[in-house]
């Protein structure tokens, strides 16, 4: 980046583009920065003056998260309070150096303890910005997002629908990034669904999934919101593709240093494709739906991934996709049968879920309270807890100092 362009305005390509991003409050620090820039022939960097407020709204406009991130929390009464705000709309995989005009001993471990990089007290010299940005994160291996695992007991069950409506809601409600896989290769309903065209950006990684880069991951992903983002791809139907072993784990890695959500829309029938899958995440949805047979299939999905080497929090959704009649399994039964309570029911609620299908609206839990849009809030908030058994990134540590502070 040429330096005299320093002060372009955040709606820049330059912005968009930057590999590091500077948000300060003061012309001496931005012309550090611009030194460092400089020296280091930095290709991609865009450094403005701001605050956190600032670099909330210039990180929500971004099509691509910068690699490093420099904020300034000078003024701020309540730093660790803004920096909540910050993980909001920062992806996991950003190294923050955090800029203060406090020298507080208390508050640099407390900064350190919750996943920042480093804490500079100004005033900042190009050495050690330098030194702070050169520093290996200490940290880094736990700011990785959430991988979701949905799969079906059998097919039409709703595992796309739930999906969709659950990126959705937390792209909209929570401010978070979202990657959605469809691994489906032959063509998946959920571009069809969300209103995206065709393509084989997923084929096309798992091709070699060495050479994965933020300008080749940008290209294969297609866009269905501001945060939400997807992967698929539409094979013909003659076409076979083979997904080396190791594939899938390796960019699902890939994926969770980039978003804070990863969904996975796993085929039916397992597979080592699926067995990757399902040993990559944090929480596994199986879903099902008031059978006989579903009912019976879900307990064989239990004890399959009840029985693999990982520690995934299993989440059984019980939707009813079909009109309820009297002969259909009840829930208690279903509950019995499986042998656990935690079973979130999904209701039947046809005439919204036409519209999102097909006309590509989202949901709206407000507009009707028991319907479905009410329950994927439910289910939403009980995915996204706190009892999730993954190292928490450095925005979730965030919140457990505050409230032990």
């Amino acid at each position: 980046m040429n330096a005299l362009d320093m002060f372009r305005p955040a709606s820049s390509a330059a912005a968009r583009a930057a590999d590091l991003l500077a948000v300060v409050s003061d012309a001496a620090s931005v012309d550090a920065v611009k030194s460092l820039i400089v020296d280091q022939a930095i290709a991609n960097a865009h450094a403005q003056i701001g605050n956190i407020d600032d670099t909330i709204r210039l990180l929500q406009n971004l099509t691509r998260p910068p690699r490093q991130l420099l904020v300034d929390v000078s003024g701020s009464d309540m730093p660790l309070s803004d920096l909540a705000r910050l993980a909001e709309v920062c992806a996991p995989s950003v190294a923050v150096v955090v800029i203060g005009d406090r020298n507080d001993v208390g508050l640099y471990r407390s900064l350190l303890e919750i996943g920042i990089q480093d804490y500079l007290v100004k005033p900042v010299t190009v050495e050690l910005l330098l030194r702070a940005l050169s520093a290996r994160d200490p940290a880094a291996q736990a700011r990785t997002g959430k991988v979701i695992s949905f799969i079906g007991a059998r097919g039409g069950v709703g595992v796309t629908t739930i999906a969709v409506s659950l990126a959705r809601h937390l792209t909209d409600e929570t401010l978070r990034h979202v990657v959605y896989v469809d691994l489906n290769l032959h063509g998946g309903a959920a571009g069809s669904t969300l209103g995206l065209p065709a393509g084989n950006g997923l084929t096309d990684l798992l091709q070699d999934t060495r050479s994965i880069d933020p300008q080749a991951l940008d290209r294969a992903v297609v866009a269905a919101g501001e945060r939400l983002f997807t992967l698929s791809s539409e094979l013909p139907y003659e076409t076979e593709f083979a997904v080396q072993p190791g594939a899938l784990a390796e960019l699902i890695n890939t994926l969770k240093r980039r978003f804070h959500y990863v969904l996975l829309d796993l085929p039916a029938r397992s597979g080592p494709s699926v067995e990757e899958a399902l040993d990559a995440s944090q929480v596994v949805c199986i879903v099902a739906d008031p059978s006989v047979y579903a009912t019976r299939e879900c307990m064989r999905l239990l004890r399959f991934t009840e029985d693999r080497s990982g520690e995934q929090v299993i989440s059984v959704l019980l939707n009813n996709p079909l009109e309820p009649v009297a002969d259909r399994v009840q829930p208690l039964d279903f509950k019995r049968a499986l042998g656990r309570a935690v079973v979130h029911e999904l209701p039947y609620d046809p005439k919204p879920l036409a519209r999102a299908e097909n006309l590509g609206e989202p949901l709206d839990a407000r507009r009707k309270p028991l319907g479905f849009a009410a329950a994927i809030e439910r289910v939403a908030s009980s995915l996204t807890g706190r009892e999730s058994p993954a190292p928490a990134p450095w925005h979730a540590r965030l919140f457990k100092v505050r409230r032990t502070g």
